[in-house]
């Protein structure tokens, strides 16, 4: 395999810093490059190409859902397109611009996302949140944009050496957003000042289980106690069409009844609404 190549995908398994529709992103430019920097002789010998460093794509990161979306509807295509044209040249470039047009979506998706999300921000709202999400940030910040008055508390989401509450606050306070940083362990003190809670996702299982970082599960537990609604941003290429999946370290499962709903590009989905929706994109 090309070196750099193995240094981009070594990259993604080793981020702890961006979510996981970035980082999906960022899988999708992987194989675009593998497409450019392919030494294939053949059409066979790239498609073989292209499924190997697809596995090892989709292998990085067990707990992110939309990394094993977004490479297996590549591969799918790719292999599909690979039966009908055997031109080498023809199917380097439609892997290529596929690639740029399923980045294109992604990014459209997060930002409906985020509008649809925006929209659900109450002026005077105080808000809380956890672990890092680029979603939830996006949202709050088109909120912002929008003239809307709130604040949040960012709980402070330690895991591994690392405060990802903190990239939070950051991001929020370049919009501009009152932001306060608090202990992961006043969580569950600090709700009663709270009308809402927003958090992103890692991965939504079909039951409407919900993977996110750490510790998404004593946000989720404390806001149920206090009758918060508790709602997770994200687009519904986070729902996992692939059955269960491995945990990794520092990430929660927090069981549906302890999810409100989950606000995707699609609107308000109820947890158990999840399962519909991946059969309903797995017949398109």
């Amino acid at each position: 395999m090309n070196p750099e190549i193995a240094d981009k995908i070594d990259a993604i398994r080793l981020d702890r810093i961006h979510g996981a529709s970035w980082l999906s992103r960022e899988a999708l430019a992987v194989l675009k490059l593998a497409a450019e920097t392919s030494q294939a002789t053949s059409s066979d010998d790239f498609s073989t190409e292209m499924r190997d460093v697809a596995e090892k794509l989709m292998a990085t990161r067990p707990a992110m859902a939309p990394i094993t979306n977004a490479v297996s509807r590549f591969v799918s295509e790719l292999w599909a397109r690979s039966k009908q044209d055997k031109d080498l040249d023809s199917l380097t470039s439609f892997a290529r611009s596929r690639c740029d047009e399923l980045i294109k979506q992604s990014e459209q998706a997060a930002l409906e996302v985020a509008q649809i999300a925006a929209q659900m921000i109450a002026d005077g709202e105080q808000l809380m949140t956890c672990s890092y999400s680029s979603t939830i940030c996006q949202a709050l910040g088109v909120a912002e944009a929008e003239g809307k008055h709130f604040g949040v508390l960012a709980a402070e989401s330690k895991f591994g050496g690392k405060a990802y509450g903190e990239l939070t606050a950051a991001e929020l306070q370049r919009y501009g957003i009152p932001v306060e940083l608090i202990p992961d362990g006043d969580i569950k003190r600090n709700m009663a000042r709270v009308s809402k809670v927003l958090v992103g996702a890692d991965s939504i299982l079909a039951d409407g289980t919900l993977i996110n970082g750490s510790p998404t599960y004593e946000l989720a537990s404390a806001a149920k106690d206090s009758d918060v609604p508790f709602y997770t941003v994200c687009e519904t290429a986070k729902f996992n069409v692939r059955g269960q999946i491995e945990s990794e370290l520092g990430f929660d499962r927090i069981p549906p009844h302890l999810v409100t709903g989950i606000i995707t590009e699609r609107g308000l989905i109820k947890p158990k609404e999840v399962s519909g929706h991946i059969t309903e994109t797995a017949q398109i």
